[in-house]
């Protein structure tokens, strides 16, 4: 529920999932009519390279998501 104030209360299991403290600062994100909620991080490339470790996907991976996205592409033009 948003307050009059446009206040929102963050469930906490959405805080602990994120991580976030006391403090800490959040960026909301518009995609198609809808919020994204997502930590403000200090340095966004730091960031991107945890996620690198994290995620790790085959060469044919990763050519199928090339090709499904280069198709999703042709699909707006």
């Amino acid at each position: 529920m948003v307050t009059s104030k446009g206040q929102v209360t963050i469930p906490k299991s959405v805080r602990d999932a994120l991580q976030l403290k006391d403090g800490s600062k959040i960026v909301f994100i518009l995609e198609h009519g809808e919020a994204v909620i997502m930590p403000k991080t200090k340095d966004p490339l730091q960031e991107l390279r945890k996620l690198r470790n994290q995620i790790q996907f085959t060469d044919s991976e990763i050519g199928e998501m090339i090709k499904a996205s280069k198709k999703e592409w042709s699909k707006l033009n």
